[in-house]
C-alpha cells in the first residue's frame, strides 16, 4: 500500500482488531476460520502499528468502534461447512461465560449478540 500511495497520501487500514491476549486471539481466529474459511488471522493493534513502521510510515492515528452483530443473522449470511454453524454457536455460548474470544458477547433475550472490535489506522506517506 505504501508503494502505490502518492507521496503525502494516506495509507489506511480498517480491520477487526484481535485481542492482545494470544490465547483469546487464537480462539477468535479459530472461530472466524470456521465461519469463513478464507479468514487468515486478525491482528492485535500492536502488530498493525508495527506493520506501519515496517513500511516506513509514521505512527498511525488510531480510532476504533464496535461493529455489533446478532449471531444468527451473521451465520445466515455466511457459508460455514456442514456442522460448523453449530460449533460456532457453541463457542459463543461458552464465550458468554468465559470471554474466551476476547470480544464483547452478550444475551439479548434469546439472541446472542456480540461486537467485532474494528480498528481504523491511518498514516501519511512521507512526501
Amino acid at each position: 500500500m505504501t508503494r502505490v500511495c502518492a507521496p503525502g497520501g494516506t495509507v489506511m487500514v480498517v480491520d477487526t482488531e484481535a485481542s492482545a491476549d494470544p490465547v483469546k486471539a487464537d480462539a477468535f481466529n479459530r472461530m472466524e476460520r470456521l465461519r469463513d474459511p478464507s479468514h487468515t488471522r486478525a491482528l492485535p493493534l500492536d502488530e498493525h502499528r508495527a506493520l506501519f513502521r515496517a513500511a516506513g510510515l509514521a505512527e498511525p492515528r488510531v480510532t476504533s468502534y464496535p461493529l455489533e452483530m446478532e449471531l444468527g443473522s451473521l451465520l445466515d449470511r455466511c457459508f460455514p461447512a456442514p456442522g460448523d454453524a453449530d460449533r460456532i454457536r457453541g463457542i459463543f455460548r461458552a464465550a458468554l461465560e468465559d470471554d474466551q474470544l476476547g470480544i464483547p458477547v452478550w444475551r439479548d433475550g434469546e439472541l446472542i449478540r456480540f461486537a467485532y472490535p474494528i480498528a481504523v489506522l491511518a498514516a501519511k506517506r512521507p512526501g
